[in-house]
């Protein structure tokens, strides 16, 4: 008998089934910012869906220009934002996990002088 006998099991969570309760939580990778990393993201993350993750949580993503980490740091506040983040759920998907993503308000660090 197994110490966690649920674990590797299906979980329906009623607008989507993951495959196990396997979760990788959230991990700022810092490719956001660089050139061809949601590529590099999205490879990244395929690879823990392969690995039997059941759902992955990405780095902090920031809803507005206050929130962001820095200056030119990564947000989400337009259609075409959005669009760059579409390989890398298209990769999971494909490789069998779900993936959500960390909408994170960088709260007093995200103070910028120039904002």
């Amino acid at each position: 008998m197994s110490t966690y006998p649920h674990l590797l099991k299906p979980l329906n969570l009623g607008f989507a089934t993951l495959p196990n309760r396997v979760l990788m939580g959230s991990m700022h990778v810092g490719l956001e910012e660089v050139k061809d990393g949601f590529a590099r993201m999205a490879a990244f993350y395929a690879e823990r869906a392969r690995g039997g993750v059941g759902l992955i949580v990405t780095g902090g993503i920031a809803p507005n220009d206050r929130g962001r980490p820095m200056p030119g740091g990564a947000r989400l506040t337009t259609e075409a934002e959005a669009d760059k983040h579409k390989p890398v759920t298209a990769a999971v998907h494909q490789a069998g996990g779900k993936i959500a993503m960390q909408i994170l308000h960088f709260g007093r660090y995200a103070y910028h002088e120039n904002l």
